[in-house]
């Protein structure tokens, strides 16, 4: 996928640095989520290196007000895709597929976090609507150009997905339509479940000798959206505008949280593999190999999600 100009990885093989990533022309990389935040960070580092960056968002307007900052020799486009609601999932996946003969990588970047409980079009509850069942519904869609292209689906995570609750146990009910309501465990589960599905996906995709390959990223602490759109949905907006400049002031910046992505495209980036900071507590720092969260490592959890996303949103591609 991408092609590094000289040695990336560092002397004991474990970090990597997004500076030495090559030339992507002729590359076509789907983003969800990529008008802000770390889907923009990504988007603009790989248009900036030749490739055509889609950029699938759920509002249009900001996605093209996005793309009209992104800076060539590569090049952009927009697709309307709000990933809470199958319905239009299906259809943006449709589009994309008749429309392009291939797409060399899938960043399943987007997410919401918190705030109160909201359900989906198709009445699930919202943050795994959109973080999980979404990403998994578009990825069994688009399977056919994503074979073609020897693809890689990057997965973002995060390391709340250690405190996730998912178990060879849960039940659809407690999936999508959990009682008693904690947003905040919620999250949690939606960003274990985001890990489980790339490692259940490179298991498969193994096993049906599939060219397609799954990488899990935890981008670190990043300032983002995340947390002003969680007061809005919360119903404290004013405090939002303090929460981006304090956030700002705080943690990493987008472009830093893009590097784990970026090298989640790199093709010698073994499938199965998952990526977070090198710094303390995994909140920071340069990106390195890790170990799989406990919480994610289980095969039989990973069995008992995937059957369950399938009887949310219909048989899986892979």
């Amino acid at each position: 996928m991408l092609v590094a100009r000289s040695p990336s990885l560092s002397k004991d093989g474990t970090t990597w640095d997004s500076e030495h990533v090559g030339q992507l022309s002729a590359r076509t990389i789907l983003i969800t989520g990529a008008n802000s935040g770390i889907g923009f960070a990504t988007a603009a580092a790989l248009v900036g290196r030749g490739a055509h960056v889609v950029l699938a968002v759920r509002d249009r307007v900001r996605g093209e007000a996005a793309a009209a900052r992104l800076v060539g020799p590569g090049s952009s486009s927009v697709v309307g895709l709000d990933l809470s609601d199958l319905d239009q999932v299906a259809r943006c996946a449709k589009r994309l597929v008749d429309s392009h003969e291939k797409i060399d990588g899938l960043v399943c970047n987007a997410g919401v976090m918190g705030g109160p409980l909201l359900f989906s079009a198709q009445g699930f509850e919202l943050q795994m609507a959109t973080n999980h069942l979404g990403h998994a519904a578009l990825v069994s869609a688009l399977w056919t150009v994503l074979e073609a292209s020897a693809a890689r689906v990057v997965m973002l995570s995060s390391n709340e997905a250690q405190r996730g609750r998912l178990t060879p146990w849960t039940t659809l009910e407690q999936l999508l339509k959990p009682d008693p309501y904690d947003g905040k465990q919620v999250y949690r589960n939606t960003k274990q479940a985001n890990l489980l599905f790339a490692q259940q996906l490179h298991r498969r995709s193994k096993q049906i000798r599939s060219s397609v390959r799954a990488v899990g990223v935890h981008p670190g602490t990043v300032s983002t959206n995340l947390f002003a759109r969680q007061l809005d949905r919360s119903g404290r907006s004013r405090l939002g505008s303090i929460s981006k400049i304090l956030t700002s002031a705080l943690l990493s910046s987008p472009e830093t949280g893009a590097r784990g992505t970026l090298w989640a495209l790199d093709e010698s980036t073994p499938s199965g593999a998952f990526i977070a900071p090198a710094g303390f507590g995994q909140l920071r720092g340069r990106p390195r190999l890790a170990d799989v969260y406990d919480s994610a490592s289980d095969p039989a959890t990973a069995r008992r999600l995937w059957n369950l996303t399938e009887e949310a949103v219909g048989p899986l591609a892979a």
